[in-house]
């Protein structure tokens, strides 16, 4: 067998995805980890949030048929669509960037429905875990890389209240550059697996036989009891960025510095909870299924409760006075500030493996790249609608203890409902697809290999001299 790199292979291609997140998503991660985008206030950032939060709701439930149809390609302007939003934040117009926002969402619904159906339906079924923190870790890099951009502009901010114009520039010229690579990523019927494979047979796909497939969804009962989970996920990220490290408890460079910690700790996360997952001494998928649902919920339980320490120490009101006088503010080097650090930044490791057992566990149910995309999309409608509703909690001023409780209610109750998913995953998934190119009406797959003798003849397994007459 041969070894070498092989630009077709899914490995690469999830690698190409992670970058292009790393540049866009991750850098729009790193500005809004600041707390209020980097703004003094942070009311037009929560606006412009929920803003999106609703596109990216909507879109996200269209965004699977749209990918199905019309192919990676719609990867680049949807991307491009992060670097409108970093530059309404060069102008003092809240009306525009609130209206960027919304068309954030429609960018980011796309883009995250595609990268969902690369990232569960590209990986054999042991590989899940592997394909899922390579991404992750990729990805947050760019928000850690981001977020170091951002305190080695501003470490020097003293009682500035937001970012620099130059700050926003640097992450709007990144963002461009992540958005043309989509250029380069191959569809999925030219990305070739190991053993000779595409990793998609499909046919194009139409508006008909989409619809048809997302109203299925919403009869799917594993998806249904799932939705408080998939609200979870993102529901605390208004908390984390506007209430702790954006509430005006911590001066511009803290919050920097928690910003760049939070992500660094998503790499971490990821990279070991995703091979955690795939690790068979652990078991079959069913019980890394339970196992991996337990430690999530220990987890998560263990750094709400002691966030509930830390917000005893300031609340809304309180903190009005630190912005009127930011040297009351908490900086790196105020004392008691290390214990602050470690909480938020394990917040960042909690997204990382919360967010990730829910991608593992959706690919258990699936290996194909329709399929994988409705789902992806389904999560992401549910996460940014819940999203769009808690923006506007905190804009209205909602007590931070009362935030912080919702948030932790809203986590334990998703996880312990994916318990009664976690005992139906199979340790080989066998699902029945159509659409394929070759056959007429349905066929089984198992494993993500189709099952039909004969079909797709002259398959060379990519690095071996045989070839394969039949899958």
């Amino acid at each position: 067998m041969v070894l070498g790199f092989r630009y077709s292979d899914p490995y690469v291609q999830v690698m190409l995805i992670g970058f292009i997140c790393f540049c866009c998503p991750g850098m729009f991660n790193a500005v809004n980890g600041m707390g209020g985008a980097g703004q003094a206030d942070p009311k037009t950032a929560d606006d412009a949030n929920t803003a999106l939060s609703v596109t990216f709701t909507v879109c996200s439930l269209i965004g699977a048929p749209v990918y199905n149809i019309f192919g990676i390609r719609v990867i680049i302007p949807a991307a491009l669509a992060y670097v409108l939003y970093i530059g309404s934040y060069l102008t003092p117009n809240s009306g525009f960037t609130i209206a960027t926002g919304a068309i954030l969402g429609i960018g980011a619904g796309f883009l995250w429905t595609a990268q969902a159906g690369i990232m569960m339906s590209y990986p054999s079924e042991s590989e899940k875990g592997k394909f899922f923190a390579t991404f992750w870790m990729i990805f947050n890099l760019g928000a850690t890389m981001g977020s170091a951009i951002g305190l080695g502009k501003e470490w020097s901010s003293g009682t500035a209240q937001k970012v620099s114009v130059g700050t926003y520039i640097a992450f709007m010229v990144i963002m461009a550059i992540g958005a043309f690579t989509g250029i380069v990523l191959l569809p999925p019927s030219k990305v070739i697996r190991a053993d000779g494979t595409p990793v998609s047979l499909h046919k194009f796909s139409n508006w008909k036989r989409e619809a048809v497939g997302i109203l299925k969804l919403f009869k799917d009962w594993k998806m249904l009891i799932l939705i408080p989970l998939f609200a979870g996920s993102n529901w605390f990220y208004t908390y984390q960025f506007n209430v702790y490290n954006g509430g005006g408890y911590f001066n511009l460079r803290a919050r920097n510095f928690n910003n760049m910690f939070y992500w660094m700790f998503q790499i971490f996360g990821a990279g070991l909870f995703g091979f955690f997952l795939d690790w068979k001494m652990l078991g079959n998928r069913k019980s890394r299924a339970f196992i991996g649902n337990t430690f999530v919920l220990c987890f998560m339980c263990a750094l709400w409760i002691g966030c509930i320490f830390v917000q005893k120490k300031f609340t809304r009101e309180s903190v009005a006075a630190f912005k009127k006088d930011p040297t009351l503010q908490t900086d790196v080097f105020s004392p008691g500030y290390a214990g602050l650090l470690i909480e938020y930044a394990l917040f960042g490791a909690g997204d990382a493996i919360y967010q990730g057992f829910i991608y593992w566990l959706m690919g258990t149910m699936t290996n194909d790249t329709e399929r994988a995309a409705r789902y992806g999309g389904f999560y992401k409608t549910i996460q940014n609608a819940a999203n769009a509703i808690v923006g506007q909690v905190d804009a209205i001023g909602t007590p931070f203890m009362t935030e912080l409780a919702v948030s932790f209610a809203l986590n334990g109750a998703g996880l312990l409902l994916a318990y009664v998913v976690c005992a139906t995953v199979p340790d080989v998934t066998e699902e029945v697809v159509d659409n394929l190119e070759g056959i007429d009406g349905p066929e089984k797959m198992v494993g993500g290999a189709v099952e039909h003798e004969g079909v797709y003849q002259d398959a060379t397994p990519v690095g071996d001299e045989t070839e394969k007459t039949a899958y």
